[in-house]
């Protein structure tokens, strides 16, 4: 369920690829995770525990221990409704997209900085995952993950740009064409500082409370895979 909206209707650091590409069938009869791109009815403080996520090796990857949280809700609102716009629209290219991983905790991070710099060289907190406002995708063919399909990520990419998006695909080190973020123009510095991007008043009349409750569900998960580690 979606962070509570009020709402009419629904950079300089760069992310450390995850995994190399390759092709891995994950799970055979697989169905990508379709995201709910209708109107939401207002949610409960406790929608956090609802949240859908993965296991480890889903999509054919080892990305650690922790479970990745794939739900477009934990995400800032404005960057949600960019990205079901990009599914719509790469759906209409005859394109399926699964969500790999919306909002990443800081422990989670952590968890991919001990796997190695093959996953990432950031820590905990310079990921724009940690901020709602990045995500990793990845199309979906015959129920297969295809990583390595280079003219079939651009198609994803270019169609992601043209929302306004940043493309991984466009870097050279780290090459990443399953990410895509947006920062309003924020710097790292303005992120870790805790601010978070604004936007028109007209279209989000209900941001302040949005993020409010955003920020509430972040740390209950934080709370929860932190845990985790110290088992």
């Amino acid at each position: 369920m979606a962070p509570l909206d009020c709402r009419s209707h629904a950079e300089w650091f760069h992310e450390e690829p995850v995994e190399d590409n390759v092709v891995i069938p994950y799970r055979r009869g697989f169905s990508a995770p379709s995201a709910d791109l209708a109107e939401e009815a207002i949610d409960t403080l406790e929608a956090w525990k609802t949240w859908s996520s993965v296991q480890n090796y889903t999509f054919g990857k080892d990305r650690g221990a922790m479970a990745m949280i794939t739900d477009l809700n934990a995400l800032h609102p404005y960057f949600r409704d960019k990205i079901k716009k990009l599914i719509i629209d790469c759906r209409a290219k005859g394109i399926e997209l699964a969500v790999v991983e919306s909002y990443r905790t800081h422990a989670k991070q952590n968890e991919y900085k001990t796997m190695g710099k093959k996953y990432t060289n950031s820590g905990a907190g310079r990921s724009k995952h940690q901020y709602g406002l990045a995500i990793d995708v990845v199309p979906i063919v015959d129920s297969v993950a295809v990583w390595d399909n280079v003219a079939l990520w651009r198609k994803v990419g270019v169609t992601g740009e043209k929302l306004g998006l940043r493309w991984g695909g466009r870097w050279r080190k780290p090459y990443d064409p399953g990410h895509f973020e947006w920062t309003g123009g924020l710097t790292s510095k303005h992120l870790t500082a805790g601010i978070l991007p604004s936007v028109s008043e007209n279209e989000y009349p209900c941001l302040e409370e949005d993020l409010l409750t955003l920020r509430k569900y972040w740390k209950e998960w934080e709370v929860t895979q932190s845990a985790m580690t110290r088992r």
